[in-house]
């Protein structure tokens, strides 16, 4: 009686097993997850800091009386350079042309409070009829917002993960300060006191990079940098009232504009 329970139970088991077989065998596999596309619209907000480095040269002093000839310093330069937290926003398209590359296109907005001062303007130091000039020029270099359009391309290390390179046109908005008093002995400004600021907006180029990684599949984050050349800013300063019988208070600013943008970003893909 035992051993006929024993084989009704093995057989029991041994039945059920093949019908579990059978069972799974009729079951479809689990097709693995299909890779993210990096195709869309998307549009972001940036945090980060840019670095203004700036040149500022001082040349053709007093040109009706040729004063460069006391300004041994005239049409050197100095660095007029700063650094501030920046915020932006941006919108672009991706188009995944391949498994492992995308281009794009992105537009770019950000605005940050740069701005550096000097007391005596590089290139104002000088010596007249023996004894040093007094009363130089101030000034101050200050850019505040910025923009770009540019192109990208990418290439896929990771299914989620995207290094890139980036490049197309830039502006950039600069403002130039000078100013200066009359003050007894070699004054620098001779005829009348003055405290001008020239607002420009400038065009350049830029060029850059970064690393983007996309999170479930509407978000994107990244670390980019970026570098512009905003080219060169000629101004002459002190032409209304720096004229007259006497004296000449005149003098030509050129400044180079260069940046350095470094950001974090978060975006959603559309």
């Amino acid at each position: 009686m035992a051993n006929f329970l024993i084989a009704t139970v093995v057989g029991a088991l041994a039945g059920a097993a093949l019908a579990g077989s059978a069972l799974a065998a009729d079951i479809p596999a689990k097709a693995p997850p299909a890779a993210p596309s990096w195709s869309g619209f998307y549009a972001g907000v940036s945090l980060g800091a840019r670095w203004a480095a700036n040149d500022w040269r001082t040349s053709n002093v007093a040109p009706n009386f040729g004063a460069n000839l006391f300004i041994p310093t005239a049409g050197t330069g100095g660095a007029m350079d700063s650094v501030a937290a920046r915020f932006g926003a941006y919108l672009g398209y991706n188009l995944q042309v391949a498994t492992s590359w995308v281009v794009g296109v992105e537009a770019d907005f950000g605005w940050a409070d740069n701005s550096k001062a000097a007391n005596s303007l590089p290139g104002t130091a000088g010596v007249m009829f023996g004894a040093p000039l007094v009363g130089l020029p101030s000034g101050s270099v200050k850019e505040t917002w910025d923009g770009s359009v540019r192109g990208r391309l990418g290439y896929l290390v990771a299914p989620a993960t995207l290094v890139y390179g980036t490049g197309g046109v830039a502006w950039q908005r600069l403002g130039l300060n000078a100013s200066c008093t009359v003050v007894p002995g070699n004054s620098f400004c001779f005829g009348n006191p003055h405290n001008e600021t020239l607002g420009t907006t400038r065009v350049g180029w830029t060029v850059g990079g970064g690393v983007e990684q996309m999170i479930g599949r509407n978000w994107l984050v990244r670390v980019d940098y970026r570098y512009a050349d905003l080219g060169t800013v000629t101004q002459t300063f002190f032409t209304a009232g720096g004229v007259g019988v006497g004296f000449d208070d005149r003098f030509d600013a050129r400044v180079k504009v260069h940046t350095h943008t470094a950001t974090v970003g978060l975006a959603y893909r559309f």
